[in-house]
């Protein structure tokens, strides 16, 4: 009788504990959840830890039980940022790989997944932001972006295989490719092109006066790539779908 009398009390303090434990992960994924929201929409240096603190709903003190300054929240969406965007390069290249995939196809894929992460997932675009803006801050963040790493990673590739054109150099293409997603990421924050626009004609005054593509933004890349392929893939290496 005195043991089961003694073992209750520690089994409902344990479970009580767990349920704390609970509440303090969600209360930190919220949190994290909304700092990526703010950090999106203005920036590092806009984003207050009293405006995020509102967009999670919990009180500045409870935000900093968890990140103690703005810049280990950043730390951490840039941390989840760079998982889900490694997550979706991976599973972009092994899509290819049961149908017989080049490198060449794998970046077109590649980039074509990075387009519809970053119109979907405001934590992906928030790390895109805060590497930009912290970089000028500290030049050696742009090393560890996951999908900059397999894009140069795929352009070696292609150079391996032979599928570039004679003279094309592996390391320009990767820089090109990285030029080229983040300026489709940045037109998806432009108000001047709404996503839902219809592609100008070729000849419309507002394309010709604006330089700029408009429509969403897998079609914007899409185009894009229509215009570069030709230039960086061997004859030999058969056509690729954009």
């Amino acid at each position: 009788m005195g043991r089961n009398i003694t073992v209750r009390p520690f089994l409902q303090a344990d479970g009580g504990a767990m349920a704390i434990q609970q509440r303090a992960e969600r209360t930190r994924q919220e949190v994290l959840s909304a700092a990526a929201r703010v950090f999106d929409e203005v920036g590092y240096e806009r984003a207050s830890l009293a405006r995020i603190a509102a967009e999670a709903r919990v009180t500045t003190g409870a935000l900093v039980f968890h990140f103690a300054t703005k810049a280990d929240l950043a730390t951490a969406v840039r941390g989840r940022a760079r998982a889900v965007t490694r997550i979706t390069v991976e599973s972009a290249c092994l899509s290819t790989e049961g149908v017989g995939g080049t490198a060449i196809d794998k970046l077109v894929i590649t980039t074509h997944a990075l387009i519809r992460l970053f119109e979907t997932d405001p934590t992906a675009r928030a790390g895109e932001r805060l590497a930009r803006e912290l970089q000028l801050t500290d030049p050696g963040l742009s090393g560890d972006c996951p999908w900059r790493c397999e894009v140069a990673r795929l352009a070696r590739f292609a150079a391996a295989e032979k599928a570039l054109r004679p003279g094309v150099d592996a390391t320009a293409v990767a820089a090109l490719i990285g030029y080229v997603i983040t300026g489709v990421e940045l037109e998806m924050r432009s108000p001047s092109t709404p996503a839902h626009e219809s592609w100008p004609s070729d000849e419309g005054p507002r394309a010709a006066e604006s330089g700029a593509l408009h429509g969403p933004a897998e079609q914007r890349l899409s185009r894009i790539w229509q215009l570069i392929l030709p230039g960086l893939v061997h004859p030999a290496a058969g056509s690729q779908s954009p």
